[in-house]
């Protein structure tokens, strides 16, 4: 019976760190602050995260689809193999990002 207390628990608390990916989703769009976030394998569409602050953020696997980077931050951060299709990064600092194997879709 412990046993099965223990299990159900760990499977709560699993589907519970899976669940804060979307949570910090949803506060970067209302925040557009996330220094540091782990966003690995996010999928962020018709976002407008203009002067967004990602500096030292996990992307990798990332698939950010028409979002508005203006004037973002992104020093520092790891966005290896992320997928960008019609982002705007206009005056976006991408200093210290690792950039390796993303690939770069329609952007402005």
């Amino acid at each position: 019976m412990k046993f099965i207390r223990v299990l159900l628990a760990t499977g709560v608390i699993l589907f519970l760190l899976q669940a804060e990916t979307p949570i910090k989703v949803l506060a970067l769009r209302m925040t557009k602050s996330c220094p540091g976030c782990r966003l690995k394998g996010v999928d962020i569409r018709n976002a407008n995260l203009a002067g967004a602050d990602l500096s030292n953020a996990d992307l990798r696997w990332a698939r950010l689809d028409s979002v508005n980077l203006n004037d973002a931050n992104l020093q520092g951060a790891n966005l290896r193999h992320a997928r960008l299709y019609n982002v705007t990064t206009k005056g976006t600092n991408f200093c210290g990002a690792i950039l390796m194997d993303a690939v770069k879709g329609y952007c402005n």
